[in-house]
């Protein structure tokens, strides 16, 4: 897609990512109830998007997704649902490999999208686990480097 941009996040980008991070969580994991996201967006303001290491694209002004990163673990990776399917998850993708090189994820397994997503881009099945807190089985994926 032309004229995006991938850079690091500043303090003032933390509340529009947290913002595409609620809706797409919202719109991709329908199984999981609301509430359990709107609780998570104080934690996800003030602990997880400041822990990790996060990168934006951008058409400009407006920030449409973003990938964090937590020592070789992408822990999130998420595009305005208006800007799904431009190639826009893939770049903050190739940009995250180029930064860490191997990469380890977790994805639930009912989000079907996300999983054929990571699958086209290398990625594969290492392990099955359950979220604690959802009580959703996971699938933990790695790349090959």
């Amino acid at each position: 897609m032309k004229n995006i941009e991938i850079k690091k996040i500043t303090e003032s980008d933390i509340a529009e990512v947290v913002d595409i991070w609620y809706e797409v969580s919202l719109q991709a994991h329908g199984f999981v109830p609301a509430e359990y996201w709107e609780k998570k967006r104080d934690e996800m303001r003030s602990k997880y998007i400041p822990m990790s290491e996060t990168f934006k694209a951008t058409d400009g002004a407006r920030i449409a997704g973003f990938v964090s990163l937590v020592d070789g673990y992408l822990a999130a990776l998420f595009v305005r649902a208006e800007y799904q399917g431009r190639g826009i998850g893939s770049m903050l993708l190739n940009h995250a490999v180029s930064f860490c090189g191997k990469l380890q994820l977790k994805v639930f397994c009912k989000n079907e999208k996300s999983v054929a997503f990571y699958k086209s881009k290398g990625f594969s099945v290492v392990s099955t686990s359950t979220d604690d807190e959802t009580g959703e089985d996971e699938f933990v994926m790695e790349n090959v480097v």
